[in-house]
Order: C-alpha cells, then structure tokens, then sequence
C-alpha cells in the first residue's frame, strides 16, 4: 500500500513561523506533545488548504489570526502558506501527473490564492477535484479536536454528507448542487429570454409589417428600375448611335464646303483675270470715235467734193457723149453683185463706204465726154479726192484692228460667260451644301433635344446622368410602349405604398435580429434545462444506487463495530424522509411531499437507532459524552471498513475514551492503517504505540512551535 499523504509544509501559519516540513512516510504517524505547543495547528493547516473558509472551523476568531502575529521575541510575518503533496500514481485526482502539490497562500491584506501543481485554481473549481479523490475540509476525513462525536451530534442530512464523501459520492452530488443552481439560473433567464420575447413580439409585427411593406416597396422598386434600365439603355444608346449617324454627314459636308470655297475662289481669281482681258474695250471705243470723226470727216470732204464737182459742172457745157449700153450693163452687173454681198454686212461705216464707192462710180460712168473743168477746180477736187483716199485709208486700218479687237472681245466674252457659269454652278453647290448642312443640324438638334430630353426624364426618376451614361448597352429590340406602362403602373403602386421610414425598416431588422437571437438563446435554454434535467436525473440514479447498494453493508459494519465498542448492544442507521427543499425539476410543477420511494431515499436524511446494554436508551440525546464518542467511531470504522478514504486526519478523539476502548481503538488504527492511512494528534500512549512514525510538537519561549521526529521502527 502507498501513501497518499505525502508531505506538508507550513509557512507562518499560526504558531509555526518559520517554513515547517512534515514528512508521512508511515501508514499510521501520531504527532504528540503537550497541551498548547500547536499540535492542532497543524490539522488546521490541512483544513485550511484543502479549502475550509470559516475562522470558527479553524479555532480562530477570523482568518487574519491565522497569520503568525508574532510577540516580543519574533516579528510577525505577512504571509501565510501550507503546501500538500499528494501521491497521485493511481490517478485518485484528475490530473495525469505521479504527485500532486496543492498550495494555498494568503496575505494580511485578505487575498488568498489557490495553486495546483503551480497552476492557479478557484476554490469553486478545488472542492469538485478533491472530491473526486475523496477528501474535504469538513466531514470524517479530518476530525478535530472536540469532534470525536460528530457524526453523532450532526444532523441527518449532515450524516447522510457525511456517508456519500466516505463512499466517493460527493463528487456526485456537487455535480447535481452545480446542476441545479445551473437549472434555476437557466430557468430564471428563461423568464427573462421570454419576458424579453413578449414585450418584443407586438412592436415586432408592427415592425415586420413595415418590413413587409419596404420588401414589396423594394421588389417593385427592382422591377422599375430593371424596366427603366431597359427602357433608357436601349432608347439612350439609339439615340447616341442616330446623333453619332448625323453627325457624320455634318462633317463631310462641312469638308466639301470647305472644298467648294476654295474652287469659288479659283473661279474668282480666273474671272478677274478674265476682266482685265476686256480692258481692250476703251481701246475699241477710242477706235469707234476716231472712226466716226473720220466718217464725219470725210463726209465734210464729200460734201465740199460734191459742191466744187457741182461748180466745175456748171462751168462746162454739157457732153454730147452718153454712155454706151455696154458700159451701162457691165457697171449694173458689177454694183448687183457687190450689193447681195453688202447685205450681209454688220457694219454700218463700211455699208456708208460701199454706197460712197458706188456713187462714185455711177457718176463717173455719165461723166465721160464732159469737158475739162477748169485748172483750179481739178487741183482742188483732186486734192479732196486725196484727203478721201487717206481717209479711207485710215479707216480701213482702223477697220481692221476693229475687227481685230471685235475677235478678242469676242473670246473673252465666250471665256468670261464659261467662267461666270462655272462659278455660279459651284456657288449653287456651295449653297446646296449649306443646305443639307443646316437641314442635317436641324436633324442633329432634334436628336440632341430627344436626348437631353430623355436625360431630363431619367434624372426626374431620381437617378443620375453618369448611371444613364454608364448605363449597360442592351442589342435587343423592345417594346417601348408596353413598357411605359408598366412603368406607369409600377408607379402607380409606389405611390399607393407610400414612403417608408428608413429608420423603421432598420430597427425592423435589429429587432428581428434580436428576436432570433432571443428566441434561439429561449430555445438553447430549454434544451440546457431539459439536459440539465436528465443530467440531475442522471446523477441522481447514480448517487441513489451507489448509496443504496452500500448503505446495507454500512449498517452491517455499523453494527459490528458499535457491538464491539460497547461489548453488545445493537444500532442500525436508517433513512429518515423530510420535506424536499430542493429545486422543483418539472417545469410549472409546484413543490409537493407525495414523492415516490426513490425521491424520497434521495433527500432523506440518517438518522441512528440504537439500543446500549442495560440502559434504556430511546434517543441520541440521551447518550453521554462518551456513548457518543463510542458511536462516532463505530460509524466511522464501519464506514472505511466499506469505503476506505485516502487517509483520516483524527484530532484527539480517543480522548473520551477509557483505556479499555482506547486499546480498542488502537488496534482498530493499526488494522485499518492496511487499506487508509492515519495521521493522529493524541496524548494516549496506546494510540502512540498504533503509531509506525511520531512527531513531537514543542513551542519555546518565543511562542513559535517545533517538530521533532521519530521512526519507531528505527528505535526498536
């Protein structure tokens, strides 16, 4: 057999000042010493690191006293610590290590602090561990000083604690105690989750109502918006692509325009050189006048030649020679030819001159046979002939550049006409072109108004341009009327809906949040209260049925023991039902006594009957000091003899003993010591000779205890 205790060491606890090292190499150890040298310190040093928290369970008025205070000879300290090493190589405690070293120390300030193989532990979470392992700071594990009749003076239901520690069960038990605080807060959120949900759920349906009507609001606001995307994209991008069409046009007329100016302007520069060709008009006027002043010229000299012929005929006597038929025929036959090509002249000057030269001639013809004139008349006619003659020359000359000049007029009026047509007829294309220019602006501007129209139409749906700019190209053809309509009636609808508070739709969402949040915590907290039911329920069985298989055994030893205390006699523990102050674990069910028989073994209470040789004994309160202590031990004995603990811490109880029931107990510690391990704080010497180890407790004059060790195998 192992021990479990392995070692404990106390630092500044109550009388021990300095760092104190008590090693349990035995099954049995017995520290002893006199009364007052802190023996009893030493199982209060157990109590308070395995988690005890009452001053008056350590035999102090508060926890501070627990600190050694110090006197004239030592100084206090500020620090309090016990350390306990446990044997754990059969995993007794749930941590996978061969020793454990639970450590509690405290300060004058109150804090305290609980470590677990160095790891910092609550105390909430210390008492589930060492219950596993059976032990606790209160119950049979450690009796003290005065206690050795506890379990006789405890109440039922404390033995009954009492008995489920020894077998292990605390464990148990815990768990349900955690069980059911863990149930009653879930049922009181519970209430709370479900108050939370009824004052929710009617703003909640006024709230999803608004949220109902926003959801219809916005489906009918996507179907618009999907028509209006459709409609505008595929009217947009056609007018864009008809604006870009006509556009187009515009450019290139406005290019041929440009081409027709510039060849306006060729034909310009031509006609003007073509102008300055017909400047030879002045010239052909200054022609015509000196033509006509020699026309007039010679028609003086003509003139003044008929009248000195005139004289010089009235001055000689008429010829008697006519002219002949001959000459008459052949002069007729010459003028009637030179008159049918006169008929086609243009010119009156040389018609005047032809009529001139026939005279002449027809005159001569009759003037034959006439007799001289006289000397000065011939000189002054031939003189006048001569002017004539140079005159006709003149004209002849002057005639002939005429005619010359007359062909260039001619040619340039025929180039200038050309060039006045050739310009006219670019002119009239250059004004066809500005037509169609400003006809095809007009259609651009129309498109542009239908646009910026259509972007107007599309801003006043509260959208804007960049969205219609940016706004995807669609290739079907549509239906655009039909989908007018369904805008309009779309709209229709909105208009009927109305505005709907933003802020309304938003807390619709927060608060349905909230309500599936609430409800799934409702609905999380159900289950954790239908497990926890099943779990207590669970848990129940299990502690029902270990008690109940060993609480026969128990009362079996029970008796044994007490027989063998008192020499005969009988005693037997039985359950004692009570009225169940426990959480009801039926929802809505109220707290009743009509339990069944296995509800009731769960909260009943032990209670003792016995019977003590030649007294009449009808109750525990009837026992004396001893008795009790005598009974105590009897439970005890029969409770390890069933469920052996780790170890027992025992204080003194064998001080009510007389010396044969002390022998008695001796020998029952030197049995027992097979399946527990004992540590005792006695004055007895046959409990001192049950031990296999002692320590000795002195306390000096300086008020600080010491630790004497002996082995007494060694001193055998």
């Amino acid at each position: 057999m192992h021990n479990v205790l392995k070692r404990i060491e106390l630092q500044g606890f109550k009388s021990f000042a300095g760092k104190t090292v008590l090693d349990f190499p035995a099954r049995v150890v017995a520290i002893v010493g006199p009364n007052g040298s802190g023996k009893s310190n030493i199982i209060d040093a157990l109590r308070w690191v395995l988690g005890e928290r009452e001053a008056k369970k350590l035999r102090g008025d508060t926890l501070d006293n627990l600190i050694f205070a110090g006197n004239a000879k030592k100084s206090a300290v500020g620090l309090v610590r016990v350390a306990l090493y446990l044997d754990n190589r059969k995993r007794g405690f749930p941590l996978d290590t061969e020793e454990i070293m639970l450590v509690r120390k405290a300060d004058r300030s109150g804090t305290s602090e609980f470590t677990w193989n160095e790891s910092e532990i609550k105390l909430k979470d210390l008492a589930p561990i060492l219950a596993r392992g059976r032990l606790g700071s209160r119950g049979l594990t450690i009796i003290g000083q005065g206690q050795s009749d506890i379990f006789v003076r405890s109440s039922p239901e404390e033995r009954r604690m009492m008995i489920e520690e020894i077998l292990g069960l605390k464990e148990f038990r815990l768990k349900k105690h955690a069980c059911e605080r863990r149930l009653r807060a879930s049922r009181i959120n519970m209430d709370k989750v479900q108050a939370m949900i009824n004052e929710l759920s009617p703003h909640l349906r006024f709230l999803r109502k608004q949220r109902t009507r926003f959801e219809k609001r916005s489906e009918i606001e996507n179907k618009l918006r999907n028509f209006e995307n459709e409609y505008f994209s595929f009217h947009y991008h056609k007018l864009k692509g008809t604006l870009a069409r006509a556009l187009e046009p515009i450019t290139q007329f406005l290019e041929e325009q440009k081409t027709r100016e510039k060849e306006i302007k060729v034909l310009e520069e031509g006609l003007r050189m073509v102008s300055e060709k017909t400047s030879g008009l002045s010239k052909a006027k200054d022609i015509r006048r000196t033509l006509t002043e020699l026309f007039d010229e010679k028609s003086t000299i003509r003139k003044d030649l008929g009248r000195l012929e005139a004289r010089i005929e009235f001055q000689q006597p008429v010829s008697s020679n006519n002219p002949s038929l001959t000459d008459i025929t052949d002069t007729v036959q010459t003028l009637t030819k030179e008159i049918e090509s006169a008929i086609l002249w243009d010119s009156m000057s040389d018609i005047k001159d032809a009529l001139g030269s026939w005279l002449r001639r027809l005159k001569d013809l009759f003037k034959k046979g006439l007799a001289s004139d006289s000397s000065d008349l011939v000189v002054s006619r031939k003189k006048l002939e001569h002017d004539i003659a140079a005159i006709d020359a003149k004209i002849k000359g002057l005639r002939g550049e005429e005619e010359q000049l007359a062909q260039e007029w001619e040619s340039a009026n025929q180039e200038f006409r050309e060039q006045v047509e050739q310009l006219e007829l670019k002119k009239n294309e250059f004004r066809e072109l500005e037509q169609k220019t400003q006809t095809q602006f007009f259609e651009k501007e129309r498109f542009q108004l239908r646009l910026s129209e259509l972007e107007r139409e599309w801003q006043s749906f509260g959208h804007s341009i960049d969205e219609l700019r940016n706004i995807t190209k669609i290739s079907k053809e549509i239906d655009s009327s039909g989908l007018e309509k369904k805008m309009v009636r779309l709209r229709t609808e909105l208009a009927a809906i109305g505005e709907i508070d933003e802020g309304l739709v938003h807390e619709a969402k927060e608060s349905e949040d909230r309500y599936e949040f609430l409800s799934r915590e409702l609905a999380d907290l159900k289950k954790a209260v239908s497990d926890l039911k099943n779990l207590i329920k669970d848990l129940d069985e299990k502690i029902h049925s270990d008690f109940r298989s060993s609480f026969r055994k128990i009362n079996e030893e029970f008796n044994k023991y007490f027989r063998l205390m008192f020499g005969e006699g009988k005693a037997k523990l039985k359950l004692q039902t009570y009225k169940s102050k426990d959480i009801n674990l039926e929802e809505g069910a109220e707290i009743t006594t009509d339990e069944d028989e296995e509800n009731q073994e769960l909260r009943a209470g032990v209670e003792i009957d016995l019977s003590v040789p030649r007294k009449s004994i009808k109750g525990i309160d009837m026992l004396s000091g001893g008795e009790k202590s005598l009974t105590s031990l009897a439970a005890l004995f029969a409770l390890i003899s069933v469920s052996p603990p780790p170890f027992l811490v025992l204080d003194e109880i064998d001080a009510a003993l007389d010396e044969k029931n002390t022998q008695r107990f001796a020998e029952l510690v030197k049995e027992f010591s097979k399946k527990t391990q004992f540590v005792l704080v006695t004055h007895n010497r046959a409990t001192m000779e049950a031990a296999d180890a002692l320590y000795g407790i002195t306390m000096g004059d300086d008020g600080v205890s010491k630790v004497l060790s002996l082995k007494l195998e060694e001193a055998v």
